[in-house]
Formats: C-alpha cells, sequence, structure tokens
C-alpha cells in the first residue's frame, strides 16, 4: 500500500506525541525500541533452545504435566495429566514426577502446567505459573511467600559500535513458592511467563526483594 501524505503526517504526529511523553525526548524512544528488541531476541532465544532440547538444559526428566484446566481442591488423575519428559533444567523446583494417587490441586492448572510440590498443598498462587531460578544467578535470602521483581540485564549497541547495558524489569510481585540449593521457584503471570523464561535461559537474572511473606 503506498502512503499517502496524510497517513505519513499522522505517522509522525503519533512518532512525536510518544517523544514528547517520554522521559528524555528522542533517546529514551530509541532507548525503549532496543530493550523491546532485545527481550524479543531472548524469547526467540528461548524458544529454540527448548525445540532442540540440547544437553546444555540437562537430561529428559519425566514429569506429570495438566493436560486440562484442574480448579484448586480438584483431585489429580489420568483423566487431567499425563506423563511427559522435558529437560531438567526447564523445570521448576519440586517438579512431581509420579502421581500415588491422593493428591490434590492447591492451585489452578492450566494444560500444559506442570505439577510441582508447592501445588499440592502448598502456598496457593492462583492462576499465576511457576519457573525456577538457577541459583547462581544474583538471588537474595528468600523464603516462600516473599515477593520480587525479576529483572534482566541487556547489551545495547551505541554509537561506534560500542555496547552499553540496560536492565529491564520482566516480572513484578512475583510469588517465591519454593526455595531449594540449585534453585529458588517463583510464580508469575501469563504475560509475564515468556519473557522470565528467556532471561532464565540467556543467564543475566536479577531477583529484588519487593516484600517479605
Amino acid at each position: 500500500m503506498v502512503a499517502t501524505p496524510k497517513s505519513d503526517d499522522q505517522a509522525l504526529a503519533w512518532r512525536g506525541s510518544l517523544l514528547a511523553r517520554l522521559p528524555g525526548g528522542r533517546r529514551s524512544y530509541w532507548f525503549v525500541v532496543a530493550g523491546a528488541a532485545a527481550i524479543t531476541g531472548l524469547a526467540v532465544a528461548a524458544m529454540a533452545a527448548l525445540a532442540g532440547g540440547g544437553s546444555s538444559l540437562g537430561e529428559l526428566t519425566p514429569v506429570i504435566v495438566a493436560t486440562r484446566p484442574i480448579e484448586a481442591g480438584e483431585p489429580l488423575d489420568a483423566d487431567n495429566t499425563e506423563a511427559r519428559r522435558y529437560p531438567a533444567l526447564t523445570l521448576p523446583a519440586g517438579a512431581v514426577g509420579a502421581l500415588v494417587g491422593d493428591e490434590t490441586a492447591s492451585a489452578a492448572l492450566h494444560p500444559g502446567d506442570v505439577v510441582t510440590e508447592a501445588r499440592l498443598g502448598g502456598l496457593p498462587i492462583g492462576d499465576r505459573t511457576e519457573v525456577a531460578i538457577p541459583a547462581h544467578t544474583a538471588l537474595p535470602p528468600l523464603a516462600p511467600g516473599d515477593l520480587v521483581d525479576v529483572l534482566v540485564t541487556l547489551p545495547i549497541p551505541g554509537d561506534g559500535g560500542a555496547q552499553t547495558q540496560a536492565t529491564l524489569t520482566v516480572a513484578t510481585a512475583a510469588v517465591v513458592t519454593d526455595t531449594a540449593d540449585h534453585a529458588v521457584t517463583i510464580a508469575v503471570t501469563s504475560q509475564e511467563l515468556l519473557p522470565v523464561a528467556s532471561a532464565v535461559i540467556q543467564g543475566s537474572i536479577t531477583l529484588a526483594l519487593v516484600q517479605p511473606g
């Protein structure tokens, strides 16, 4: 479609309005654009790594996964779950490898969610999804019930080929549901899940305690 003078004027007016609203004007505008592009790159890298299932993500491990929506208080059985195999390093802490027959969900589960011990009588997390944060990342002392912000540090191309770093918040007030020697498990919203998972795979994630449980 060929742009008309009117449509060009509208586009320029929209961009000018955005620049006026951003602190720092034009420089902040391009910072936001660069940050969004970097997050997109992380998401693509995460999806490629998960699809490949390479050895860098650990051995394939059997876990129990929800196959349909499960409400809190509903028993888990072969009608609403099944066993699948995922790379070990992509699994949340406390992932359940098998059912013994008397498990009941303590929080809602969505199709594809990995069943964890925290969702079998642990801390209620509502509609959030759990993500394991490796212990080698920047972690403050945490306990189940704490609320944390999740930050990722990204390289941003600068003038003359130089690079700077920018830190973006990819999740706010995530709920800590489990702590272990090798990882901390947090519960995030569906909108935050992919950016957080991408940051975990890239190894540039930081948790900031915002409220003790």
